[in-house]
């Protein structure tokens, strides 16, 4: 089953290159096709990340964080990293790889990561 997380961050406040600079600290091969970078690790599924700056991005933010403690935090959010997953019992099953993947972003970016199987927000770990 295909599915997407999303890491979103205020605007500016990142970019692919930043992304891709945390995916390689954190030990993963990454590649850039000119649009998405692409990372994975031994024995892991290759994980698409995609940058997203369009309107709509700050009013899915603000929907997803109505009624929660981050509501105001996510509500000046107009940037995400989308995060696909080819193959999401897979990843779940090799958790490591995915969580690192959404650290790094977290880290590149300060952003709040959604995760839309749940509807969890983890807040990324300089936010007070």
């Amino acid at each position: 089953m295909n599915s997407t997380c999303l890491v979103f961050f205020r605007d500016g406040s990142s970019s692919l290159l930043r992304a891709e600079e945390e995916l390689r600290r954190y030990k993963f091969d990454v590649r850039f096709d000119g649009t998405s970078l692409f990372a994975s690790r031994f024995q892991s599924q290759e994980f698409q990340i995609t940058l997203a700056q369009l309107p709509h991005v700050l009013i899915e933010a603000r929907k997803i964080a109505q009624g929660t403690e981050y509501a105001q935090a996510l509500g000046e959010c107009g940037s995400r990293f989308e995060i696909s997953i080819p193959d999401l019992d897979a990843a779940l099953n090799e958790i490591n790889s995915l969580i690192e993947v959404q650290g790094a972003l977290q880290d590149a970016s300060s952003g709040y990561l959604f995760l839309p199987w749940n509807e969890q927000i983890i807040k990324p770990w300089d936010a007070s």
